[in-house]
């Protein structure tokens, strides 16, 4: 038996839509408009929005993976043609000593990476790549007609290699490009050669990954350093740059599936570097800088708290509709219930001035119901009777809401649930129940229990 009720609730997710998750509570609530709308019954009309959202979601789901598998490839080809571009630039510096005259056309052309840049614009950095990498080929071919057979052999190790070059491969040009610049001799080549490939055979890259800039660099430095001094310095520093790098890289792949559940519920109002940047990220391929990070959260905070609302508006939706699928006459619930809380009434015909009052407490995230009355009708055996049969009625009902709401995304879990009768029904002022029928209803109260036999 049951007098006052308190619950707890919680609003269940879950469904992806649009660009926030939204759940059980919402498809509820857009099932009902359409089982309205169009004279559908609810199951079959959540079926049909359940269906969209999950096709919807789906789609949603395969277009990021794609676009992030996208960006992966074009940022790994991209890091290639770098990768590709600086040995040949290296090779032009030492070769332009050699031959003066054709400095200038051998100089490096001033462009870089666009930052933070979408797939367009990194497509389009990437074709002015290759494009200088083809423009130092030719010069370098053309050059090799006027060099020593050293030097030719030089080119062309540089030019072999550089399309897919290995590790070793890489060793390899970077020794025979000793012969454009004064070094180490073959044996401390050799010996520093095969302390960089033991180092660097520690990055755990993938098959068709590029080595990371920065540690090529620093190995092409130390395979051309001009004295041995300096090459076990750079040894060294080698060391730290790539415990460092595999450090920051698991970090990296670590933020990936955030990264990823942030570029889920970015809006699509956000700008599209910031959605470049965060795709980079979401892929593993770069961190988000603590501006691009502020920026992410302010777009998504702004997604959540608006994702929110719509399910707080579905759940007073569903709230509502639910009693009346159940028979009850309720009156209209604002769909501000769950954001500021409130109070409604509801009650069955018959029931004979009797209403059940749910307060709702967004704060708590907790339901109260009680049976109550208006003040003013006459208080006597029979009205006591009245109450514990009010209450006990409103005890076996209970239960057909719960399991009802929690089908449609309102789970409950009772915190506290008195025996009808154990507190008296309390009495309200009249003027703040919905439109009443007591007056008639009360009049008819008492001879209803004499006719079961109450007296």
């Amino acid at each position: 038996m049951s007098g006052p009720i308190a619950v707890s609730y919680s609003i269940s997710g879950g469904v992806s839509i649009g660009v926030a998750p939204l759940g059980a509570v919402y498809l509820a609530a857009a099932a009902l408009r359409e089982a309205q709308a169009m004279g559908q019954e609810y199951d079959a009309a959540l079926a049909n929005v359940s269906a969209r959202a999950e096709a919807l979601a789906e789609k949603r789901r395969r277009q990021q993976e794609a676009q992030l598998q996208q960006r992966a490839v074009v940022e790994q080809e991209t890091a290639r043609l770098e990768s590709r571009l600086a040995r040949l630039r290296d090779v032009a510096a030492g070769l332009a000593e050699r031959m003066p005259e054709q400095a200038v056309a051998l100089a490096a052309t001033d462009f870089r990476r666009p930052p933070a840049s979408g797939q367009e614009a990194l497509l389009q950095y990437a074709e002015a790549v290759r494009g200088e990498i083809l423009r130092l080929e030719n010069l370098f071919a053309a050059a090799g007609e006027a060099l020593d057979a050293q030097l030719r052999a030089t080119l062309a190790q540089a030019m072999q290699t550089a399309a897919e070059p290995g590790l070793d491969d890489l060793l390899h040009a970077y020794a025979a490009q000793r012969s454009l610049r004064p070094g180490l001799n073959p044996q401390q080549a050799a010996t520093f050669g095969a302390t960089v490939a033991r180092v660097l055979g520690r990055l755990e890259l993938s098959a068709d990954a590029a080595l990371p800039a920065e540690l090529e660099a620093l190995a092409r430095e130390i395979m051309l350093a001009p004295s041995l001094e300096r090459a076990e310095t750079l040894a060294v520093e080698l060391r730290l740059r790539v415990q460092q790098y595999q450090e920051a890289h698991t970090r990296l792949l670590a933020q990936a599936a955030e990264m990823k559940a942030w570029l889920d519920a970015l809006p699509d109002a956000a700008p599209a570097d910031l959605r470049a940047a965060l795709e980079a990220a979401a892929a593993g391929l770069a961190p988000l800088t603590s501006a691009q990070q502020a920026a992410a959260r302010q777009f998504v905070e702004a997604a959540r708290a608006e994702h929110a609302r719509l399910e707080q508006e579905a759940a007073a939706l569903v709230l509502e509709q639910s009693l009346r699928d159940l028979g009850y006459e309720v009156e209209d619930i604002e769909k501000t219930l769950f954001v500021e809380g409130g109070v409604a009434h509801f009650q069955r015909q018959g029931w004979e001035g009797y209403y059940v009052r749910l307060r709702l407490d967004p704060k708590e995230n907790t339901l109260n119901f009680n049976v109550v009355r208006p003040r003013g009708m006459e208080e006597s055996a029979v009205r006591k009777r009245l109450d514990f049969l009010a209450e006990e009625r409103w005890c076996s009902e209970f239960p057909k809401l719960q399991q009802t709401l929690a089908a449609r995304g309102i789970d409950f879990k009772v915190l506290r649930q008195l025996g009808a009768g154990e507190l008296p029904v309390q009495t309200v002022d009249p003027a703040s129940l919905p439109q009443r029928r007591e007056e008639e209803e009360a009049g008819r109260g008492a001879g209803v229990l004499r006719q079961k036999g109450f007296s």
